[in-house]
């Protein structure tokens, strides 16, 4: 007589393993929930006073704000949880001579020394770009005996030059602001449409941030969210956040909003009136760390606003 077959344990089935503790992995440790790094690495991005530096004033603690444009700090300097870093009058040789290395305009000591500094803001990384091409064509990178590269007309060559310099110093300040645990935001400015011919008519193809191509491509997966902030029209227009691809603007991204629901929502904050209980960068990033780190709702309030 056939052996009767024994059925699975259905308990045992639905039972996950227990945890095991962190072990070594060749030279690296393998970590759990509670000690993987919460911290943002905030691309903010959108046209020009569209209120990025108020927004991003709006960070978790006390900010370091490296200032690299004319009045970047302006918006921000009146506040208390704010330190501004002026790197704008510097010349291109001495702002890379501080930034182009592996702790850019000495982060590591700053952050070592000033524990109270939770945030660092990069503002802007258009600004960083723009110097970075002054460097580029003044060394003359892509020069031959028949073209000379100019702020004009720079040269592939001088394009490429400008985006390693660029690269170089931010993906040194997400290092060692990584190192320390600490939140790092980067603005950046809205660039021309990218158009397309359609049925013999141009028409937008999509628009991003004014960077270059390559720059966005190598910057993007080094951040955890990527944000577009735009303002509707007029003095007193309501100011939006969008974290996902709308409106053919692009690249957007998110860890810490649910792919659910809409891709932009209003931005519900008056700089005049203290952060508390307003919708801020601190409160929506501490939404998603008391939420577990599982991704929150992105806000409806569009609906009942009307777009």
């Amino acid at each position: 007589m056939a052996a009767a077959k024994t059925k699975p344990d259905a308990s045992a089935a639905k039972t996950k393993p227990a945890k095991s503790k962190p072990f070594l992995v060749g030279p690296v440790q393998t970590q759990t929930k509670d000690d993987i790094s919460t911290r943002l690495a905030l691309l903010l991005w959108g046209a020009a006073t569209c209120g990025k530096s108020t927004l991003a004033a709006t960070a978790p603690g006390h900010k370091l704000w490296l200032s690299l444009g004319d009045n970047e700090h302006t918006p921000v300097i009146h506040r208390d949880d704010v330190t501004v870093a002026n790197l704008s009058g510097l010349s291109y040789e001495d702002l890379f001579k501080h930034g182009q290395n592996d702790n850019p305009f000495g982060l590591d000591q700053i952050l070592r020394e000033h524990e109270e500094i939770a945030t660092v803001v990069v503002d802007s990384a258009t600004a960083l770009t723009f110097r970075a091409l002054q460097k580029s064509v003044s060394k003359g990178v892509g020069a031959s005996r028949t073209f000379t590269p100019t702020m004009e007309q720079p040269g592939i060559s001088a394009y490429g030059g400008r985006n390693a310099i660029v690269l170089e110093c931010l993906t040194g300040i997400l290092k060692v602001t990584s190192r320390y645990n600490v939140h790092v935001i980067v603005t950046a400015h809205e660039a021309d449409p990218v158009m397309k011919t359609e049925n013999n008519k141009e028409v937008i193809d999509y628009i991003s941030l004014q960077l270059g191509g390559q720059l966005v491509n190598n910057m993007t997966w080094r951040l955890s969210e990527i944000w577009y902030m735009s303002q509707e029209s007029g003095a007193q227009g309501r100011r939006r956040l969008a974290v996902r691809a709308t409106r053919f603007r692009r690249p957007m991204k998110t860890r810490m909003f649910s792919g659910k629901g809409p891709a932009e929502f209003f931005v519900e904050y008056d700089a005049d009136k203290p952060d508390d209980k307003q919708m801020t960068i601190a409160s929506m990033h501490n939404k998603w760390v008391d939420n577990g780190y599982q991704k929150i709702d992105v806000p409806n309030n569009m609906l009942s606003k009307g777009k």
